[in-house]
């Protein structure tokens, strides 16, 4: 059994971003950590490509229950020009109509609960990997990583995720439990998952998909980490907080030019594996290539530094 998976949910719309997030995990990732990669049914021929030894391509459909409908709905020009969501939407008989947001984050936490390995690592298809991944970046002397900065952003719909996670848990009510654990690379732990949809479903007294389906505004990453915070305690959940963030992002702002793309590149801190540009700004295929690579570059160099200095210390 493998020790760590990667899982990456994306769909068609994103197919050349994903594209590059699998050459750099091809590139940068020991091929004993494999990666799922999930897209709807209809968009399978057009990702089939990417499978491999190490990477299966499989149908996002099949993470969720039976009773999960998908709307028809036309194809991402026409939605474009028709003014309609980006992402799929959904119909159950348990539910108001469900956005393809709340049911990719359903998705996630199925796909976890159901991996082949204890340490499963999410990245989204807009990210690729920088410079070699490593298992302690992931978890180190048996506790698994937690991004967990202490840090309160002030925006209400992180306030509103916050007091969401706290009413799904069962806690005492609170707009903010301590840290925010949103990250464009997030590490969780299979254990913790499982013990999270029991204590969904104990508080409800219902199935956790009917519950999260019937949640308009709940953010996966915020209900994991409060899960393992104020319900189980770090320790406990086996967990090792790390504030610092493992992804280099940018994240909505165009590139004004060829000075701010030189800034965002040299901004690259040692500790970031991981470049991410969101997929929604406008910046063409080539162009975001030509910065990953650059910042693959100055990785490269900031390891070789760090490995020369490490070298003189100890001689």
């Amino acid at each position: 059994m493998p020790e760590a998976t990667l899982i990456t949910c994306s769909f068609r719309g994103d197919l050349d971003v994903c594209r590059m997030l699998c050459e750099s995990i091809d590139r940068f990732v020991p091929a004993t950590i494999p990666h799922s990669l999930y897209v709807p049914r209809a968009d399978l021929p057009l990702f089939a490509d990417l499978a491999s030894d190490r990477r299966i391509v499989a149908a996002q459909e099949d993470l969720l229950p039976r009773w999960f409908r998908k709307l028809p709905l036309p194809g991402p020009e026409w939605r474009r020009r028709l003014r309609l969501p980006r992402r799929n939407m959904y119909v159950t008989p348990y539910s108001p109509l469900v956005r393809g947001w709340i049911a990719q984050q359903i998705m996630k936490i199925a796909a976890t609960a159901n991996a082949s390995a204890e340490i499963v690592a999410h990245i989204d298809s807009d990210n690729v990997f920088i410079r070699p991944l490593k298992l302690e970046h992931l978890a180190r002397d048996g506790k698994v990583r937690i991004y967990r900065n202490p840090e309160m952003v002030d925006l209400e719909t992180h306030r509103v995720w916050q007091e969401t996670a706290g009413e799904l848990l069962g806690l005492p009510a609170s707009r903010y439990y301590g840290a925010e654990y949103i990250n464009p690379f997030v590490v969780w732990r299979r254990s913790v998952i499982r013990g999270m949809i029991e204590r969904i479903e104990a508080i409800a007294g219902r199935d956790w998909r009917i519950v999260l389906a019937r949640t308009p505004h709940f953010a996966e990453y915020v209900l994991y980490g409060v899960y393992a915070d104020k319900v189980l305690g770090l320790d406990a959940a086996g967990l090792m907080p790390e504030s610092f963030t493992l992804c280099h992002s940018r994240w909505g702002d165009e590139f004004a030019g060829a000075e701010d793309e030189e800034s965002f590149v040299r901004s690259l801190r040692p500790e970031q594996v991981t470049c991410l540009i969101q997929s929604t700004i406008d910046t063409s295929m080539t162009k975001r290539q030509a910065i990953f690579d650059r910042v693959a570059a100055l990785a490269a160099e900031q390891d070789q530094e760090a490995a020369r200095l490490a070298g003189s210390a100890s001689r």
